[in-house]
């Protein structure tokens, strides 16, 4: 397997990232993209390195995407993940910086040149993703897969029925569906099945590795939101490592493929993806739906991969 991590660095992002890290190699992670969404693109692009550092993994490369939706002014979430992005969680300061080309040209180029499909793993707004489409649409024959963290079939986290990441940039999103790519969606009907308990949360503490205590504080800095205590009084959804585990092992979800699509005018519900459960609207199905969750394997992963980084 190959793919590239496109992501807006962010507490539950960097827990995806350190799930592929400590599972796959340099030769199948090709790089990190990064994108505006939960933080400023040049955050988060320093939090990607900052985690690279950490892993002692600097020889994969990070690439800064765009620093605003393709159409909208930027919507950022540091009430939640901090002026940091990572809730003051304290990775190193990173020695290298970001390549000189661009995450959208390193996308396109790298799916271009490959002699193999590269999966894209998005935990973020999809805007590298769909200006890529974009600028060059034959590169989607050489997408294996596009596994993302976003949207919800019944709610929102955001609005009243727009998860975070499709809200930031719906036309993004509907680029990116109806592409004609293979989509698998985690989106918080799935991610919200499976949360970081307190028990769960010692259980990484107990592995005694630096990962260990960086993952504990990137979940549960999410603990103390009073949104969130009243939502999960038991602990915190880790969304976007629903990406990454996904690629460790694949029977970890579950779900059926369903049409999605995202609403881009109305401002009532602007950025909710509509997802026809019942197949009632007779359009194509696009997206595989994630909806059920080994939420233990899921947390098996996370610990398993606490003890296989330094």
């Amino acid at each position: 397997m190959k793919f590239i991590i496109d992501t807006d660095p962010g507490t539950d992002d960097a827990v995806a990232i350190l799930i592929a890290l400590a599972n796959f190699s340099d030769d199948e992670l090709l790089g990190i993209t990064t994108v505006a969404g939960n933080v400023a693109v040049e955050t988060g692009t320093t939090n990607a390195l900052r985690i690279l550092e950490h892993a002692n993994r600097n020889n994969i490369p990070v690439f800064k995407g765009e620093s605003k939706p393709l159409n909208r002014d930027l919507l950022t979430a540091e009430w939640v993940h901090g002026t940091d992005g990572l809730n003051g969680v304290n990775f190193p300061i990173p020695t290298k910086s970001h390549e000189e080309i661009g995450a959208v040209d390193f996308i396109i180029d790298t799916l271009h040149n490959s002699s193999e499909k590269i999966t894209l793993c998005v935990l973020g707004p999809m805007t590298n993703i769909a200006k890529a489409i974009l600028e060059k649409p034959e590169i989607t024959s050489k997408i294996e897969q596009i596994i993302f963290m976003g949207g919800s079939a019944k709610h929102g986290n955001t609005t009243p029925v727009a998860e975070f990441n499709i809200l930031v940039d719906p036309e993004a999103a509907k680029i990116v569906l109806d592409s004609g790519t293979n989509l698998i969606m985690m989106g918080l009907d799935v991610t919200h099945q499976a949360v970081s308990t307190r028990e769960r949360l010692e259980n990484i503490l107990n592995t005694n590795t630096k990962t260990g205590e960086f993952m504990v504080g990137l979940m549960g800095s999410l603990a103390e939101l009073e949104i969130v205590k009243k939502k999960f009084p038991e602990g915190t959804p880790v969304h976007d490592a629903f990406v990454t585990a996904y690629l460790v092992d694949n029977s970890l979800t579950s779900g059926e493929l369903v049409n999605v699509e995202v609403e881009t005018d109305s401002l009532l519900t602007l950025g909710q993806t509509v997802v026809d459960i019942n197949n009632i609207s007779g359009r194509k199905k696009n997206v595989l739906w994630m909806n059920k969750v080994n939420d233990e394997k899921l947390f098996e992963i996370v610990t398993t991969s606490a003890k296989q980084l330094p």
